[in-house]
């Protein structure tokens, strides 16, 4: 049956001393993978609650760790990420998704967990009029790409010969875009989880119930 939105959420394994190394300063390894699986909680939560349609999750990964997921998250549907670099991988995405009738598209990271839902709502209702739209995060990337399938495949230029991880990321992807003439919307910016700074603004900002916050609470027992 067709669909007319999808929101895929990308991730990474839990791996200790791979995801969320910015943190390391004040997290050990073992607790920076606790709070990559609680970001990537509360940011499935967030997308679930524009009840705009299904969610899934596409983990860079290899089968045992599609696994994993399927079973700490067995609601959700779990794909495994192609090869290649970011933009591969993000267009294999955004393809697979249209190939599959889906008409509105859209992918977030898993390290943003306190991203408010209204963003990922408004995102794809703008989507009604732009080709593109765009959540631009603090550090100069992404947060969220929202995608209609009209204006496929011509908007996978925004993912090619990008200088993935760098300041410039959201900038060349604008430049892409104006080669072809796409109609690109940028929602308000919002902040990846990937430093000891970034973690005190979540403090702040993340709802009581949430995993983060039951994340910090714990590792704030421990060392009391």
């Amino acid at each position: 049956m067709k669909r007319d939105e999808l929101i895929i959420v990308f991730t990474k394994p839990a791996e200790p001393g791979k995801v969320m190394t910015g943190l390391h300063p004040i997290l050990t390894p073992e607790e920076a993978a606790e709070f990559h699986l609680a970001a990537l909680a509360d940011t499935l939560a967030a997308a679930k609650r524009t009840l705009r349609g299904p969610v899934e999750l596409y983990v860079a990964g290899d089968q045992d760790d599609v696994a994993e997921l399927r079973a700490l998250h067995p609601a959700h549907k779990v794909r495994q990420q192609c090869e290649g670099d970011l933009g591969d991988r993000l267009i294999h995405a955004f393809a697979e998704s249209f190939a599959r009738g889906v008409q509105r598209t859209l992918i977030l990271g898993s390290d943003h967990p306190t991203l408010p839902p209204s963003y990922i709502a408004d995102a794809l209702q703008q989507l009604e009029e732009a080709d593109v739209v765009i959540g631009p995060a603090r550090d100069g990337g992404h947060y969220a790409v929202a995608i209609r399938r009209t204006s496929w495949p011509e908007a996978r230029i925004i993912f090619r010969r990008i200088p993935w991880s760098t300041e410039g990321v959201l900038r060349t992807s604008l430049e892409r875009a104006d080669l072809v003439d796409l109609d690109v919307v940028l929602m308000p910016d919002w902040y990846d989880v990937d430093s000891p700074d970034d973690l005190q603004v979540l403090r702040g900002d993340a709802r009581a119930d949430s995993s983060c916050a039951r994340f910090l609470h714990e590792v704030d027992r421990r060392r009391s």
